[in-house]
């Protein structure tokens, strides 16, 4: 094993795959218009999901909604922004849909906060 021995350890347990992809500003070939352009950052990379908290239904004045709230482990250097558009490929077949925060990074790892908002 190489200098980052934990990192290579944790790695062994990533087995989803993760794909994010980012907005930002580009031009309409045709209109020359300012648009919002998705590029992909990461793609079927691996990564480890866990559940940070139950899905508890919130309060909402005419419906209920539930929040599930996750987090993304991923190899050190994966550098994850607010808003970030994630989909995450179970291992056991769900694929989970959602928005990312900012990535924490320790030296063996990064944990990213994810809000799922489709699950299939």
């Amino acid at each position: 094993m190489g200098k980052n021995r934990e990192a290579e350890i944790l790695a062994k347990t990533f087995r989803d795959r993760l794909s994010v992809y980012r907005k930002h500003p580009g031009r309409n070939p045709e209109t020359q218009a300012t648009v919002e352009v998705e590029e992909t950052v990461y793609e079927n990379i691996p990564c480890a999901l866990s559940q940070k908290s139950n899905g508890v239904p919130e309060r909402q004045e005419f419906h209920s909604e539930t929040k599930r709230e996750h987090m993304i482990f991923t190899v050190p250097g994966v550098e994850l922004r607010d808003n970030d558009r994630a989909v995450v490929h179970m291992e056991a077949g769900q694929i989970f849909e959602g928005k990312t925060g900012k990535t924490f990074g320790y030296v063996s790892h990064g944990e990213t906060p994810f809000s799922v908002e489709k699950i299939t």
